[in-house]
């Protein structure tokens, strides 16, 4: 059994310092792009600790610990050379000699010592750049764009330190204190954790702010968040569907000084009862800044600011409710659902549900026969196997914000379920997208039958489709996109539409 212990709201800054210095250090991301030029935002080891929390794996504590050299610290303010791969300010090569580690002011024998990279990269998209990073939960935020002039991967690293942990009640909680066998160094780590055993991919159950998020869920008054939420569910080859959820909302709706940012949903079967339930935090360090004007040494500074949350579940074939909640500790918005999760003959063709993206991003990364457009892209793997929504070398997006301006592109992912293209059956699949208005119930546009075919992935049943319409010539006013699948023996899926306005 795997349990997965909380964090302390807070870091803990081991080493003495000015407060001023400390400023400066836990910035440093930010600076060091700005002086440097080229480099990244979003992959220093100060700017992505906070989504790592000390956690019990196995029986092991593993504590997250970002070990920097003040003296490098100290240069970035005369500047860095713009040829920059890696944080010069990360020390490298310590070993579990260097550490030492107290529970509750007792040394505990450290069992190994590991280096890990952070996951937390710049992506570009259609619109521009932004940052994406995996959350605590297993799911996926990213901020809004970034200026072009401040986008690059600098690699960073950070150790994780790995001990046994005594023997606790459920629910208590342990402070923890971390040194180095250097001089001059500074130490970021977490100050305290809890024994609360919950899922994975739930990390706020049983804490005060998952309590507090859990009393707005259930409140219909007071929110004051903007929020989007979607979840379409889409075909596993094997086992249950596979639901997207995407949560949006515009980034100004939060609190610019808020303590940490999180998400939790909940989803209920058609009896009322409690199905499963998911949450991811962000407590906020540089990851999560919400201020974007702050001035450090005489030069602009920009910092993170959340805008979007993508998670996955996987759920039977039933009819369900999804409620979803945003909140800051302050500030909360939240959101409900209906979503059908349909079975399906895995002998015959059918069509997922459609969705609606407004932002796609070059993702040739997952492809071995394409080097990636932008360095520090996901890769084909992600942290806790989620799964992007990748047709053709690009990633789709879905958002449940279904308003479109006039002129952009409006963007649709669905898949289509042929098992015969599993057996290397000579059947062809094409598909057909209608637009419909719908107060007159008019066809807009009508495309002539499209290959699936340039689609499809070998040996899979899957067929990924992601497209781009041109809406330019649609006139403000609410409309209904219909997708059909049709293959070579004749047979046709049902019609499945998405309701969109354009404005």
């Amino acid at each position: 059994m795997k349990l997965r212990v909380l964090p302390s709201r807070h870091l803990q800054w081991v080493q003495p310092m000015t407060a001023r210095f400390a400023g400066i250090v836990k910035r440093n991301a930010r600076i060091f792009a700005l002086i440097a030029g080229p480099a990244c935002l979003g992959s220093l080891a100060p700017a992505a600790l906070a989504q790592d929390a000390i956690r019990v794996d196995s029986n092991e504590v593993l504590v997250p610990v970002a070990v920097f050299d003040k003296e490098q610290v100290r240069l970035l303010r005369r500047g860095i050379p713009e040829a920059l791969t890696e944080d010069p300010t990360v020390i490298r090569g310590l070993t579990a000699t260097d550490f030492h580690i107290f529970e509750d002011d007792k040394e505990q024998s450290i069992q190994n010592v590991s280096f890990e990279v952070i996951p937390d990269y710049d992506v570009r998209d259609n619109r521009s750049y932004h940052s994406e990073f995996i959350g605590e939960g297993g799911g996926k935020w990213s901020t809004r764009e970034w200026p072009p002039w401040l986008v690059g991967h600098v690699e960073s690293h950070y150790y994780v330190v790995a001990y046994t942990p005594r023997e606790s009640p459920e629910g208590s909680c342990h402070q923890v204190r971390v040194t180095v066998n250097r001089r001059n160094v500074l130490i970021i780590a977490r100050s305290e954790y809890c024994n609360t055993k919950h899922s994975p991919f739930d990390p706020l159950h049983g804490t005060e702010f998952g309590k507090q998020m859990e009393r707005n869920l259930a409140s219909f008054n007071g929110s004051n968040v903007d929020v989007s939420f979607l979840a379409v569910p889409y075909y596993a080859e094997n086992g249950p569907a596979r639901v997207q959820i995407a949560v949006d909302w515009p980034w100004k709706s939060l609190k610019s000084k808020a303590d940490a940012v999180g998400v939790l949903g909940i989803v209920l079967g058609k009896d009322g009862s409690l199905v499963t339930r998911f949450s991811d935090v962000c407590e906020i360090d540089d990851s999560c800044q919400h201020n974007s004007t702050v001035e450090e040494f005489g030069v602009p500074q920009w910092d993170h600011v959340l805008t979007r949350y993508e998670t996955q579940l996987t759920l039977p074939a039933g009819e369900y409710t999804l409620r979803v909640v945003l909140s800051d500790g302050t500030r909360f918005g939240r959101a409900e659902i209906p979503l059908t999760v349909d079975s399906y003959d895995r002998k015959d063709l059918a069509i997922s549900a459609v969705s609606l993206c407004k932002r796609v991003s070059d993702a040739s990364a997952y492809s071995p026969q394409h080097p990636p457009k932008l360095p520090g892209v996901w890769t084909a793997k992600l942290p806790r196997n989620y799964v992007p929504l990748v047709s053709n070398d690009t990633e789709f997006k879905p958002t449940g914000d279904t308003r479109f301006k006039k002129g952009e592109i409006l963007y649709t992912y669905f898949e289509v379920y042929q098992p015969l293209l599993a057996e290397q059956s000579p059947v062809t699949v094409g598909i057909q997208i209608r637009i419909l208005d719908l107060k007159t119930g008019d066809i807009k546009s009508d495309s002539h039958p499209v290959s699936a075919m340039p689609y499809v992935k070998a040996g899979s049943p899957v067929i990924p489709i992601g497209r781009g319409i041109n809406i330019s010539n649609l006139p403000r006013g609410s409309y209904r996109l219909d997708v059909q699948a049709t293959d070579s023996a004749g047979k046709s899926t049902p019609w499945r539409s998405v309701n969109f306005t354009v404005e």
